[in-house]
């Protein structure tokens, strides 16, 4: 427990961010059929332009999940889209949906729980996730869907409040958040204030945090909890708060690169490269943080003294795997055995290859060939897994493909890294193919 509370402390700086644990990630639809992730997408496209909130038609809402669980409850979903008679055959003045659509939500429904909640303390893996503009949102939209990355380094549209497209229960599953003092008082008679020009790069700088993740950590007013060291709602100037490496993180003079990313393209412009939150502006940001260095007499040389961020998540990534013992690794029978209980993710690999990280971008690497996830919502696997197998509640994201992976080499060394949730190694050593 020692090791999971010094995650969540590190972490609590939510500018950077992602520790990871099953759930609903893009790679999961192949194998299992989830609200958020598959039918949700299905119904923003094909049914919210007629059954949302706001434009109720027919009696049948279907831009909130109460909305949609009443009309399976009611059979109105099931039998419109299968377009039986005596229902009004949905979509309307469109084609019918296709048969794969209509299986998805079949099965869904055959589940019988809907959308079980993930299990406590578990982490969930970043999903993307499309609704229509938000009631209090006064920006048009091309095609009428905000898609929105949910995770910490995840963000909405440039304009736009990832609150009011996402709730913070995804975010803060993936541990950024530790309630933490700021370092630094706020002056409110700092001269500042009134200098329009910086207040108004200021506010720029606000709109960035809050079209992001972050903002469920980083502001108060909006995520009704205390902020963690730094919070744009502050009364004054917040960008006081943080000490000064958090100064150089949020510059990019010191990296976190460790706590994974979105590319720019995948995640409506807006990167985190090479700074310590998101923007669709990096040279922007940059130039605003570096001001405040200078400000602070902070030099190049302080910064190239500072500890390294994230030093102990680099311990446990780069950490060297041990020779398995005679009871690990995969036998002759085809099964998998780590010496430890439950695991929720498992990765075969080939020798030599690099340990997985934070999601979205580190958890993966090269040398992979054969990872299997747990759901969030689904019980954690014990030692026996066989190496292929997908077993009910559970989805292989490598190979991408759902194909069976490669045979593993007679006589060969390959890694074998089990973790009981993202970042706890339940098991990291080397063993012989039978």
């Amino acid at each position: 427990m020692k090791g999971k509370k010094n995650i969540l402390k590190l972490s609590a700086l939510c500018f950077m961010a992602l520790l990871a644990a099953a759930g609903c990630s893009d790679q999961g639809l192949t194998s299992t059929v989830t609200y958020n992730m598959t039918i949700k997408p299905i119904l923003t496209v094909n049914c919210f332009p007629c059954h949302q909130s706001a434009s109720v038609s027919g009696g049948v809402t279907l831009d909130t999940y109460e909305g949609v669980k009443e009309a399976v409850e009611n059979t109105k979903l099931v039998n419109a889209i299968n377009q039986n008679a005596g229902y009004s055959p949905m979509p309307q003045a469109a084609d019918k949906l296709s048969q794969t659509d209509i299986d998805k939500i079949q099965e869904w429904i055959r589940n019988g729980s809907y959308e079980t909640p993930a299990i406590p303390d578990v982490f969930i893996q970043p999903y993307k996730s499309c609704q229509a503009p938000a009631s209090t949102d006064n920006l048009s939209s091309d095609d009428n869907l905000v898609c929105t990355n949910v995770a910490i380094s995840g963000s909405t549209e440039e304009g736009r409040s990832f609150i009011d497209y996402e709730t913070c229960d995804v975010v803060l599953s993936q541990r950024p958040y530790w309630k933490k003092a700021p370092y630094n008082d706020v002056n409110p008679s700092d001269p500042r204030l009134n200098d329009k020009e910086f207040m108004a790069e200021l506010e720029w700088i606000n709109s960035q945090v809050r079209a992001s993740g972050c903002i469920c950590c980083h502001d108060t007013k909006s995520s009704g909890r205390q902020a963690a060291v730094w919070d744009v709602s502050a009364q004054g100037i917040w960008t006081d708060m943080p000490s000064d490496q958090g100064i150089a993180i949020l510059s990019g003079k010191v990296s976190s690169a460790i706590l994974g990313k979105f590319t720019a393209e995948d995640n409506n412009g807006f990167s985190r490269d090479s700074i310590g939150f998101p923007t669709t502006d990096v040279a922007r940001v940059q130039a605003f943080f570096n001001k405040e260095l200078e400000r602070r007499s902070v030099t190049d040389e302080d910064i190239a003294a500072m500890p390294v961020f994230g030093s102990f998540l680099v311990d446990i990534i780069e950490k060297p795997p041990v020779s398995c013992t005679s009871s690990e690794g995969i036998k002759a029978d085809g099964k998998i055995y780590w010496q430890r209980s439950e695991a929720r993710y498992i990765y075969v690999k080939e020798e030599g290859s690099e340990n997985p990280g934070v999601p979205p971008s580190n958890d993966n690497p090269e040398g992979v060939l054969w990872r299997l996830d747990v759901l969030a919502n689904k019980k954690a696997l014990m030692p026996g897994v066989e190496y292929g197998d997908i077993p009910e509640g559970t989805y292989q994201v490598t190979p991408s493909d759902s194909s069976t992976p490669p045979e593993l080499e007679s006589g060969k060394k390959y890694h074998l890294y089990v973790l009981k949730d993202i970042l706890q190694p339940a098991c990291n050593c080397i063993f012989t193919a039978p």
